[in-house]
């Protein structure tokens, strides 16, 4: 497999594609705002759905209360444990904050393409009806000619006519 293939999925034959759908008619060109600002992702935070969970790994004690031998070592291996994995989390918390940083980074990049796409698309579409306005503008002249040319087989249909009138033809 190609790596142009890898790249776009097959989909390269596309690019050269020509006459396109009709961009749009003039009449629809407003954007949905809830589409432009849905989240990335339902999961994501935001005004419309903010998430204050938290994280608790044993109970609120709500009373004093004494602890036994038994559960005071417990309690003591269980606050190594949460030790280590805190470190650990904080590790994986760092590296998933870098990695969204890098997806937000490859995100803006992206968009910044398409916006150009999109802004180049409207230069090739002004081309375009440009070159529809030239083409419409010769018309006139077009048809002159085609006047002129249709005259001049009237007149040579009509001498040879007269010619072969003499000649007795």
């Amino acid at each position: 497999m190609g790596l142009m293939t890898k790249l776009f999925g097959g989909k390269l034959a596309d690019s050269t594609e020509v006459g396109g759908q009709l961009a749009n008619d003039g009449t629809q060109h407003a954007l949905d705002k809830n589409k432009v600002l849905a989240n990335t992702n339902r999961a994501v935070p935001s005004p419309t759905n903010a998430d204050f969970s938290s994280i608790r790994s044993i109970p609120v004690i709500t009373a004093p209360r004494y602890f036994n031998k038994q559960e005071a070592q417990a309690l003591a291996i269980l606050a190594k444990q949460k030790a280590v994995m805190a470190d650990e989390a904080r590790k994986a918390y760092r590296s998933l904050r870098s990695i969204d940083s890098s997806d937000t980074q490859v995100h803006q990049v992206h968009r910044g393409y398409q916006s150009r796409l999109a802004k180049n698309e409207v230069h090739k579409l002004k081309a375009n009806a440009q070159l529809a306005k030239d083409l419409h503008n010769t018309r006139p002249a077009y048809n002159e000619m085609h006047q002129q040319v249709e005259s001049a087989n009237v007149a040579a249909v009509n001498a040879i006519a007269a010619i072969k009138q003499t000649y007795g033809g």
